[in-house]
């Protein structure tokens, strides 16, 4: 499966963006992951050579550009570890996800102010054997207040069977950012979420010059767990899982956008 949105999926976004915004009136930190229940260490910690593999280990990771939900991932699964901050509602995240932190470009200036879009894209490494009948979520968000102006959202498969499909139809949009729900579609060899981009073009808010954090995240369902409801806010997205099995959240690293002004 390739990794992250292919050119055609990236072209057919950046289109429609242009097409919104052209074309018409111009008006948390990352979860823990939890080791299984019966975890038996990869990396035990009972002795130094043990701690020496643990560190070695996180050196690897890092080298590798992990972020560090995916590092918690790796070291509850290999060394049966959670992180101590973590409290244990937290959700834990998939390793065969990645959400890439997301992309702030300053594309206009409309009645003298500046707009921007930010984009968070997904892709999952591999096929999830298991079946997919809830709904998966894409959210963007911003520690500090913005005015939203215009969303959509990509997503397709890695084959033809899948071809990209496009929604402007938000779960939640406000002033932290926005959440998309998609209702996936599986076969054997591919999915309609295999890869994706949300894009939410916005301005500043509250007449001051400031630096925002954006964030992104995939929230992913399996067998008979679905989202019911999603918010967004400074703190991060909510989700309204139905039940606390068969769920996992990719959190994104942050961006840092300088110099939005309202």
């Amino acid at each position: 499966m390739r990794r992250g949105p292919g050119k055609p999926l990236l072209t057919a976004l950046l289109a429609a963006l242009v097409a919104l915004v052209l074309g018409g009136p111009l008006a948390a930190p990352a979860s823990a992951a939890a080791p299984p229940s019966g975890c038996v260490p990869e990396i035990p910690l009972d002795d130094t050579a043990g701690a020496e593999r643990l560190l070695a280990r996180v050196d690897a990771l890092e080298a590798a550009g992990r972020g560090r939900a995916e590092i918690d991932a790796a070291l509850a699964e290999e060394a049966c570890l959670v992180r101590a901050s973590a409290a244990a509602a937290e959700v834990p995240s998939t390793s065969n996800l990645v959400v890439a932190t997301p992309d702030v470009y300053r594309i206009a200036t409309v009645n003298g102010r500046d707009r921007w879009v930010a984009m968070t894209d997904w892709d999952f490494q591999s096929l999830p054997a298991y079946p997919m009948t809830g709904r998966q979520a894409v959210t963007t968000w911003f520690d500090s207040a913005i005015t939203p102006i215009l969303q959509v959202v990509h997503h397709s498969g890695t084959t033809d069977e899948f071809p990209n499909t496009s929604s402007e139809a938000a779960a939640a949009v406000n002033a932290y950012g926005v959440g998309f729900l998609i209702t996936p579609a599986k076969s054997a060899t591919d999915m309609n979420v295999a890869t994706g981009r949300s894009a939410l073009v916005f301005e500043g808010s509250g007449g001051v010059c400031k630096t925002l954090t954006a964030r992104g995240a995939f929230a992913h369902t399996w067998y008979g767990t679905d989202i019911g409801s999603l918010s967004v806010a400074a703190a991060g997205p909510t989700f309204g899982w139905t039940d606390t099995a068969y769920r996992a959240l990719n959190v994104s690293q942050p961006a840092t956008v300088a110099n939005v002004c309202g």
